[in-house]
């Protein structure tokens, strides 16, 4: 998560000693545009641009689009958000691929379900379909693995559950087909419950003999 008084360049010095495959930049506090313009800039790795703030969907619109402007290989786009549809298209001139994004905070839908949130998303013509539930039960980390397997053929697709239940299927969802799957560039920088740090994840990995 990014806010106006921090330091661009320290941020991405951190980025750059973990060396990730991909980076989303969180823009929930950021009201800025040249702080978006920093980044693409100076950024050193693929980087996608999100914005969950509901509470000023204007300035949501104007950073997403300023991000894809200047350079950002990916925009996230939230699929609850009003102007979703209006966003799609003024990112699709743009050059920059967006992601449709859902989130399910009370739980994680059947297969029918998930596959009706996919067909949706696909419709909208997102170039990555991401879908993102809530585990209460183990069973849950199963049900969004064998979506992801059954599904990963048909789209670019990122799929897992949040919530400690949901730690597995953070972990294995680009085993079993996921485009990629998120982590924290430390603790102090999580976004989500159940999220793991960028070093705890590739240790998990390690530990499996799959990294």
């Amino acid at each position: 998560m990014i806010d106006e008084s921090e330091d661009v360049q320290q941020l991405l010095q951190r980025i750059a000693e973990k060396n990730p495959d991909l980076v989303e930049f969180r823009l929930d506090e950021v009201h800025d545009l040249e702080i978006v313009q920093k980044i693409a800039q100076k950024k050193l790795h693929p980087a996608i641009a999100a914005r969950k703030n509901a509470s000023d969907p204007d300035v949501s619109r104007k950073l997403l689009i300023a991000a894809a402007n200047s350079g950002f290989e990916y925009v996230d786009v939230d699929m609850a958000s009003q102007d979703a549809s209006h966003l799609f298209r003024s990112l699709k001139s743009s050059g920059s691929k967006v992601i449709a994004s859902y989130h399910d905070r009370s739980g994680t839908p059947g297969s029918s379900d998930l596959t009706r949130v996919l067909d949706s998303e696909r419709k909208f013509g997102a170039d990555i379909c991401k879908i993102i539930t809530t585990a209460t039960h183990p069973r849950d980390n199963l049900r969004v693995l064998n979506f992801v397997e059954e599904k990963s053929a048909e789209a670019q697709l990122v799929s897992f559950a949040m919530g400690s239940v949901g730690v597995p299927s953070r972990i294995l969802c680009p085993f079993f087909g996921a485009k990629f799957t998120f982590a924290a560039l430390s603790q102090d920088t999580k976004t989500a419950k159940g999220q793991l740090t960028i070093d705890d994840i590739r240790s998990v990995w390690q530990l499996l003999g799959i990294q």
